[in-house]
């Protein structure tokens, strides 16, 4: 189900997206001290966002858990971008990052089969991987948000 979302909501997703980009986990408290917001306001917003799948919120504390592309915590798909590092959720993301912040970024993950490292990264606009890597998404695009966390 997808809600509408408000100015308020872009400015939330703006803070929170900003934040992962910059290598720090944002917190609704720190969103609602950055933004000058009521608590239940931010969490309001929280609540809007995920439900409109523009994040995914922690099960257990309701943070932010993924911002995609963006994971606000550690992956297997760690993005080095100039100085600092990211997590992306997957290795789709891990590339979305590049177009998102229009920067150049490396990344290396084990191989799911062999556990042999794969890079990956994007030069100049263009991506590169390992040669003869391939990625393999097990779930349909369709059942992807039935667990977001595990696709």
């Amino acid at each position: 189900m997808s809600t509408a979302l408000s100015p308020l909501d872009f400015d939330v997703r703006r803070h929170i997206l900003t934040a992962l980009a910059a290598g720090t986990t944002p917190t609704r408290v720190s969103v609602m001290q950055a933004l000058g917001l009521d608590y239940t306001h931010v969490s309001s917003s929280y609540a809007t966002l995920a439900a409109s799948h523009v994040v995914v919120l922690d099960p257990h504390t309701g943070e932010v858990w993924m911002a995609m592309p963006f994971s606000a915590v550690p992956t297997a798909f760690p993005v080095v971008i100039g100085q600092r590092s990211v997590w992306a959720t997957c290795a789709w993301d891990a590339f979305g990052i590049a177009a998102a912040l229009d920067q150049d970024v490396t990344f290396a993950t084990p191989c799911p089969a062999s556990n042999a490292v794969i890079a990956g990264g994007v030069r100049r606009g263009v991506p590169y991987a390992h040669p003869g890597a391939v990625a393999y998404v097990g779930v349909p695009a369709a059942r992807w948000w039935d667990d977001i966390g595990f696709t």
